[in-house]
């Protein structure tokens, strides 16, 4: 089979046409199904009804003269043809109440014979100035029934006449209208067509979309844009990154050249900072990946000394004192416990690198949050807005990490839908994450 041919069957066009013509012709066949049971069980008293309709029929079509006679009736003179060949099937008489005949069929004239096949006859009254007219017919059944097969096939044929030129009608209007209704999802094709990694500020237009594929091209024009978000997110880190490795790089080729064969200690301090560097980053890539966790309910209270245990040395280290509060110990969370262990740990270590000796860092562990506290200079305002970008150092930080840690800690935060925020404090600064 031609790939025209199968793509045009799983078009959408193809399919409602299909389902149209279906539809019509299950409808058209019902239509003749009640047509031909009407046409075919007539009630056995039908040349009668047929017979007082012509009386009828003919009372109306009576036509009188100025002296209120009966002149003639309308019409009739195209049936004098049928009188004269059928006499012993159709018969008409106007007369009026003493039995005097005014106008007639032939063989209405006198006494007939007795027809050799049944008739049927009806007489109706007719009041016309002051005087009252006797209209009569008389039809046979075997007229009634050549009229009627004459008019089954006549309405056969026109029924099937008609069926055909509605389906190629109808076939026609709804394949014009089904082109019309396909323009603009075209259209919005061609235009995901020219989106990419170079225009990817391009939209689809919903102005003329019809209301049913609004929804889908909205959704996918949201779709657009959180990818955009995450390229340029993307662009951007690896522009920080390549900017923040060069440097560390540079130098330290230069100290290998200027002889680091004697710089053994500071060569490996400087390749330990790289590989925080790297390692730091690899986490930022994982973390903002909100598929990379597994949810889970975690115990805060046992992560809280975990977390703290691990900082113990680097506290010594720096004169300073851990603590941690809580007002609940049986305090539970839904999340990853890899990722909230990385979150508390930097939140920690982030104040232990701003917290002057002797002072302390307390953990503080509440129903639906926790906060780490430090004593250290605070949060300048203008900085608040920036704690959490990548790369970005205060200018008093007594470490030379990369800026990743409260970064990774936004990521961590906002793929688990936590609230993340920052302030200041007199003295020091507070760090809280909402649970909520």
């Amino acid at each position: 089979m031609p790939q025209w041919l199968v793509d045009w069957r799983q078009s959408l066009a193809f399919k409602l046409m299909v389902s149209y013509l279906l539809a019509w012709g299950l409808a058209a066949a019902l239509v003749g199904v009640a047509v031909w049971v009407a046409l075919q069980f007539q009630p056995a008293d039908s040349s009668f009804r047929n017979a007082q309709r012509l009386t009828r029929l003919l009372g109306d079509s009576l036509v009188f003269d100025a002296q209120g006679r009966p002149q003639r009736i309308d019409g009739m003179d195209r049936l004098e043809w049928l009188t004269r060949a059928l006499p012993d099937d159709f018969s008409y008489r106007v007369s009026d109440r003493q039995g005097r005949v005014f106008l007639s069929s032939t063989t209405a004239v006198g006494v007939q014979p007795e027809p050799p096949h049944p008739l049927e006859g009806h007489t109706l009254l007719i009041e016309h100035a002051g005087q009252t007219w006797e209209v009569h017919a008389t039809v046979s059944q075997r007229l009634i029934d050549l009229i009627h097969l004459s008019a089954d096939h006549h309405l056969r044929g026109v029924a099937l006449a008609t069926a055909g030129m509605s389906i190629l009608l109808l076939g026609a209007v709804l394949w014009v209208v089904i082109q019309r209704l396909l323009r603009p999802l075209r259209e919005a094709s061609a235009q995901a067509m020219q989106i990419n990694p170079q225009q990817l500020s391009l939209r689809l237009e919903e102005d003329d979309l019809p209301g049913e594929l609004k929804p889908l091209v909205r959704a996918f024009n949201q779709v657009l844009d959180r990818l955009e978000t995450g390229f340029r997110h993307q662009q951007r880190f690896l522009a920080n990154a390549a900017h923040e490795l060069k440097t560390p790089l540079a130098l330290l080729r230069g100290q290998i050249e200027l002889g680091g064969a004697h710089q053994t200690e500071q060569l490996l301090a400087d390749v330990d900072q790289l590989a925080r560097q790297v390692q730091q980053l690899l986490l930022l890539a994982e973390v903002s990946e909100p598929s990379n966790f597994k949810s889970e309910t975690i115990h805060l209270m046992p992560l809280a000394h975990e977390v703290l245990g691990f900082l113990e040395p680097l506290a010594r280290q720096r004169g300073v004192r851990l603590d941690l509060h809580f007002s609940d110990a049986r305090t539970m969370v839904a999340g990853d416990r890899m990722a909230l262990f990385a979150l508390l740990r930097n939140l920690v270590e982030n104040a232990l690198n701003f917290a002057p000796a002797h002072s302390t860092v307390t953990l503080v562990l509440n129903a639906q949050s926790l906060e780490v506290i430090d004593q250290g200079p605070g949060i300048d305002p203008a900085h608040v807005a920036h704690v959490f970008d990548r790369f970005w150092r205060h200018p008093e930080r007594r470490s030379h990490g990369a800026g990743l840690g409260l970064a990774i800690c936004r990521e961590i935060a906002n793929a688990h839908r936590w609230q993340l925020t920052a302030h200041t404090r007199q003295p020091g600064a507070l760090f809280r994450l909402e649970f909520g």
